[in-house]
């Protein structure tokens, strides 16, 4: 019986899908069991430590919690010690119950774990009611006046009536020695002394008082004890003068009135002195506030134990999540080796598909190749057919008839791919090129002008840079909508290249002719844009230039065009401008000064000048505020307004910062070396390195590595940097404030800042411009702008610097008004820092 060998043994077998599905299925199966196995392996491991880390993180949430709260009562508890509210106390009620229900949860959590310490939780609850009582008690000797400051009833009962009546008998004495006799005279006048005396030793003994309760803090006030020696001094002096007068009077046997007021005056003095001694003796106690030492010794404690036992809660969290990770990792080693067993699987099965592949697909695939070349040469009459029992091999020579059709169809799509911009669909600088000259060619032809609009929009890289390129791109898109609405068929709008768009315009008749159509482009691009829920405000910058006026060459009229678009950007931005033979030679010479600058940045040709800023009412050294020059080797040292523009647009900023920075770093820790004192740099910033992430981790890191000292660094930046879209740099600012930082707001008053960037930045000094300081003499305008600026920015508990300060009447105005800070050639000349810098102690303006 013979074999039919054109029938499949199964089915399927005569195509590669079918074969493929056959291996595929057996070593499918192969790596599912396997995979089961591993996966039976971690589902038992991982349900378990998911549920201890559940449970766990539960319980560490309530354990945050309860620390929260603990610590709120304790504040709440200061609180009530300097001024006992009775809102403070309902707040510790409630803190109480808080803390109660957050215990009762924590008891719960630590419930469900292998481990929990649940027996901690509930010696803190025990701890919770011990707490309760001692504060219950420590608020009401707080409320007891009695009980919380021993000595007020020995002032109020004894000391304050002794006081009255030595003044009361002081007075009567003056008023019965009235007269107009010499010797009479000095006997007033020894009453008037002794009473000074009087008064200054009560005034002494409130002040004793005031300190010890913390009312007036200053670090100039003396002592307690040196307060003390005052008020024995005045007594020695006051009993002296007493004496004096005493034997006085018993000499000239003067009336019993005048005798009796002396005696009364000896015997108040003693009984107040005696209880001044008594009251000096309590004030020197641990328990001369009953409050502070029933805090310290019943009630502290208490919060002590309850932290130490929520850290032993915490301790034992971590361990067990230790020990979890310990389980998983095991687990992990098990699930290794089972990927291992299956890679392995997998190489055997690569193997047996190269054998199967090369046997069953490219042997057939080569003869099919053979005659697709002979019919791609021609012959596909006489082609033959490569012969094979797969489908597959069939359907793909039926598929080259197609793929004929879809080639020629592709290569359409890739000419329109090579002529146009694939974000936009607009024309691209190569079709662009070729319309300009074909439109060029015509207008010689016809004796009309071409007008070529080179349009560049303003800032495009900060919204790149803060919001992403997907919204930079519909932005774009956008952008290239409006423009596309607002042109004729006959004109032609490209995308040359990043945020570069050209408008061809073509028949018109005059220059004037551009300038409603550059006024309309520039009012649609202003319009907002709102991608992704944001709402953009653009802006962009126009160069006009017209053919064959200005050119007739398109690289030249492109040239013009951008040319012109850059004066306009030049001049304010949000703009357009003719293209005239003058900005050729403008846009020369800035080249020549950026190479120049490039060489200058290589060459370190850049220092840092340093200028005193200092106290306004003493004249002590605040900082130094480090200014850029340029040290030009023909022109010699050139201030930033020539160079700084240019730096900040090329970048040539960021790459010139960093050793900058360390060079006024350098310079801060000599003079803090030389003045044995911290000495601060103040150091400006442009919205460009505020914007450079780079710039921004660097410097941060500086902060945190303490390159640069604690309070050493202050960062300046100008209003005008305010207008710009700065998230991200409000972030910096804020982070490098919290390492430490100054943050200063430089030349207030000059810009398009708002007011309110005041209070949404975190700014500790704002520096008045000296266009406002030079005539606050002479105009009342000025200094009423500045007397407004320096209360608005107190107001704000921020800092005054006043800068070009040149005048002692100007110093002498600034001084008056309460300003924080002065800054000019009055106090110092910006100089090198291996000049000698002028001595501030010398400056004889704040010399009394």
């Amino acid at each position: 019986m013979r074999l039919n060998r054109d029938r499949p043994i199964l089915p399927g077998l005569d195509s590669y899908r079918g074969r493929y599905t056959y291996m595929a299925v057996l070593v499918g199966a192969a790596l599912i069991a396997i995979a089961f196995v591993g996966w039976s392996l971690v589902k038992s491991s991982t349900q378990t430590q998911i549920s201890n880390i559940t449970s766990r993180t539960l319980a560490s949430a309530v354990l945050a919690d309860a620390q929260t709260q603990l610590n709120l009562i304790e504040n709440h508890l200061q609180r009530i010690l300097i001024d006992p509210v009775k809102e403070e106390s309902e707040d510790i009620s409630h803190g109480l119950t808080q803390l109660g229900l957050v215990l009762s949860d924590l008891t719960e959590s630590l419930e469900r774990l292998p481990a929990g310490n649940s027996d901690v939780a509930l010696a803190l609850q025990a701890d919770l009611r011990d707490l309760e009582q001692k504060i219950t008690q420590l608020v009401k000797v707080r409320r007891d006046v009695q009980a919380w400051f021993p000595a007020m009833q020995l002032m109020l009962d004894e000391m304050y009536p002794y006081n009255q009546r030595v003044l009361g008998n002081l007075q009567l004495l003056q008023h019965e020695i009235q007269s107009d006799d010499e010797a009479q005279m000095d006997l007033i006048m020894q009453l008037s002394s002794m009473q000074r005396l009087w008064l200054g030793m009560t005034g002494e003994f409130r002040l004793v008082i005031a300190n010890r309760f913390g009312i007036f803090l200053a670090k100039s006030n003396p002592a307690p004890e040196e307060r003390y020696d005052t008020i024995i001094n005045y007594a020695a002096r006051f009993i002296e003068r007493l004496k004096i007068l005493q034997n006085y009077f018993h000499q000239q046997n003067t009336d019993f009135v005048v005798i009796e007021s002396l005696h009364g005056i000896e015997v108040d003095y003693l009984a107040w002195m005696a209880d001044f001694n008594q009251v000096r003796e309590l004030m020197q106690k641990p328990t001369w506030r009953q409050d502070l030492n029933f805090m310290q010794q019943q009630v502290t404690p208490v919060f002590n134990e309850m932290r130490q036992k929520l850290s032993v809660v915490d301790l034992s969290l971590d361990t067990q999540s230790g020990e979890d990770i310990t389980r998983l990792t095991q687990t992990a080693k098990r699930l290794s080796i089972s990927i291992l067993v299956m890679a392995v699987m997998g190489m055997l099965m690569l193997v047996f598909a190269y054998l199967f592949i090369k046997r069953n697909l490219l042997q057939p695939i080569a003869d099919t190749a053979h005659a697709l070349k002979m019919e791609a040469s021609g012959s596909l009459d006489v082609a033959s057919h490569p012969s094979s029992n797969l489908r597959e091999t069939r359907d793909l020579v039926e598929a080259f008839s197609e793929m004929r059709r879809q080639v020629h169809n592709r290569q359409n799509h890739l000419d329109h791919m090579v002529h146009h911009d694939a974000l936009t669909q607009l024309p691209n600088r190569i079709l662009f090129r070729d319309r300009l000259s074909h439109a060029l060619e015509i207008a010689l032809r016809g004796e009309v002008m071409v007008g070529l609009m080179f349009l560049d929009l303003d800032r495009f890289k900060q919204v790149n840079d803060s919001l992403g390129h997907l919204v930079g791109d519909e932005l774009l898109k956008v952008v290239a909508e409006r423009l596309t609405s607002m042109m004729r068929s006959s004109d032609t709008v490209a995308r040359l290249s990043g945020d570069e768009f050209a408008i061809l315009i073509e028949g018109i008749n005059s220059r004037e002719d551009m300038e409603p159509l550059a006024e309309k482009i520039l009012n649609a691009i202003k319009k907002p844009i709102n991608i992704a829920d944001n709402e953009l405000r653009v802006s962009a910058s126009i160069g006009i230039a017209i053919a064959p006026h200005d050119d007739i060459s398109v690289e030249h009229l492109l040239r013009d065009a951008d040319t012109a678009m850059y004066e306009a950007k030049r001049q304010g931005r949000s703009a357009f401008r003719f293209f005239r033979g003058e900005m050729t030679k403008r846009a020369s010479e800035s080249l020549l000064l950026e190479n120049e600058i490039r060489q200058a940045v290589e060459s370190e040709q850049f220092i840092y000048h340093f200028q005193p800023i200092v106290e306004t009412q003493t004249g002590r050294l605040f900082c130094f505020e480090a200014l850029l020059r340029w040290d030009h080797p023909d022109r010699g040292l050139l201030d930033p307004e020539v160079f700084l523009d240019v730096l900040d647009e090329t970048g040539l900023i960021q790459a010139l910062f960093e050793p900058m920075l360390a060079h006024a770093m350098a310079f801060q820790k000599e003079q803090s070396k030389e003045r044995k004192e911290t000495v601060a740099v103040s150091i400006n910033l442009s919205a460009r390195l505020l914007n450079d992430p780079t710039f921004c981790r660097g410097l941060l890191e500086n902060l945190v590595s303490g390159e640069v000292p604690l309070g050493s660094l202050i960062l300046e930046i100008t209003e005008d940097t305010l207008t710009q879209e700065l998230a991200e740099a409000d972030i910096f600012l804020q982070q490098a404030k919290a390492l430490g930082a100054r943050i200063a707001l430089d030349d207030f008053g000059t810009g398009q800042a708002s007011l309110s960037h005041l209070r949404q930045f975190p700014f500790d000094i704002l520096k008045i411009d000296r266009d406002f300081v030079k005539n606050v003499n002479v105009d009342n305008y000025d200094a009423s702008l500045v007397t407004a600026m320096i209360q608005l920015a107190h107001a704000f508990q921020i800092d005054v610097v006043a800068e070009g300060v040149e005048s002692q009447a100007q110093l002498a105005f600034l001084q008056q008004q309460g300003c924080d800070y002065i800054q000019g050639y009055l106090i110092g000349i910006p100089q090198h820092a291996e000049e000698p810098l002028e001595s501030i102690s010398e400056i004889p303006l704040f010399q009394t």
